[in-house]
């Protein structure tokens, strides 16, 4: 294929990639409520610690990353219960055991692993994770249609997931209810090469299988696919929502069909710039264009040449 005919197929290629479904709201601006509807947004997890040094140095990138993603993309940090980890939340650790599952060269930090594919490890991968974050984002057609509502008080964040009907017939899958918490503080007593705070910690988490007892974790279950978390300390936060299949199903299944089948997210947050760029889309766009036009002369400089002779 010529570099014209890839320039035109990719731009019409990645033209087609429905909106993402993640929404970005400045604290200035929360009205107490907002509601999200969709599935398309692609599920970065990462597994990090407060006491790994590469970890604190990319911690501030990825704030910036994931800002440049605009609502393209939805990042999560997995703390583990390791004994020296300055968080070690019960909903992380559950989190890095359903990981393991499927990965079991998941082990140094950090890594990060896009829509349940394969481990990326090492600040040097992050190349590869942006690949992986484009490919997704390119050959993703098929998503649940997931419609949430967040709403706060003053001490409470109230998620409600109002699933599709039709998921009734994938008995092996649930709605995974995700609490993230800003710029959470590491205290003074645990080893930190970074600065005070990390970002995009787990914290929480609420999961609704379609069959069987949900499974509550630092929430509180209020009703099926409605779950709190307690925000009386936490100035930003996000809430995931994410259809997937039960740790029962991933025993079974392979890395190829068990990656999310639908993700939103809600998140308050102080943005990290002003105004962020979606570059994943953006830029491919930009260079195979400039390649394809690249190609449109220089097949025209042979042309002439030819005619000359």
């Amino acid at each position: 294929m010529s570099g014209v005919r890839k320039a035109l197929f990719l731009t019409i290629l990645l033209a087609l990639i429905p909106p993402a479904d993640a929404i970005r709201i400045n604290p200035e601006s929360w009205s107490g409520s907002a509601f999200v509807e969709g599935g398309f947004t692609i599920l970065v997890e990462e597994y990090t610690t407060t006491w790994c040094e590469s970890c604190a140095q990319i911690d501030e990138d990825l704030e910036i990353i994931t800002d440049d993603h605009g609502s393209r993309i939805s990042m999560i940090a997995y703390h583990p219960s390791d004994g020296v980890d300055a968080f070690q939340p019960p909903a992380s650790e559950h989190r890095l055991e359903r990981l393991r599952l499927q990965h079991s060269d998941l082990a140094g930090t950090p890594s990060f692993i896009v829509q349940n594919g394969l481990v990326r490890e090492g600040v040097e991968s992050w190349p590869d994770v942006q690949s992986d974050i484009l490919k997704e984002e390119s050959s993703q057609r098929g998503f649940t249609e997931l419609k949430v509502t967040a709403e706060t008080n003053e001490t409470e964040l109230m998620v409600t997931v109002f699933p599709p009907i039709d998921l009734n017939y994938d008995n092996d899958t649930q709605i995974s209810i995700l609490f993230l918490e800003h710029n959470k503080e590491v205290q003074d007593e645990f080893i930190n090469p970074g600065t005070n705070s990390r970002d995009r910690v787990l914290v929480g988490l609420a999961e609704f299988p379609m069959i069987g007892n949900p499974v509550s974790i630092d929430t509180t279950i209020i009703a099926p696919y409605v779950a709190s978390y307690p925000i009386d300390s936490i100035d930003q936060w996000s809430v995931v929502v994410v259809h997937e299949y039960t740790t029962e199903a991933l025993a079974n299944k392979t890395l190829a069909d068990s990656k999310p089948l639908g993700v939103v997210e809600i998140s308050l947050k102080d943005p990290h710039r002003e105004e962020a760029a979606e570059l994943p889309i953006i830029l491919p766009i930009l260079i195979f264009v400039a390649i394809g036009t690249l190609g449109i002369i220089s097949s025209g400089k042979k042309k002439k040449v030819k005619e000359e002779e």
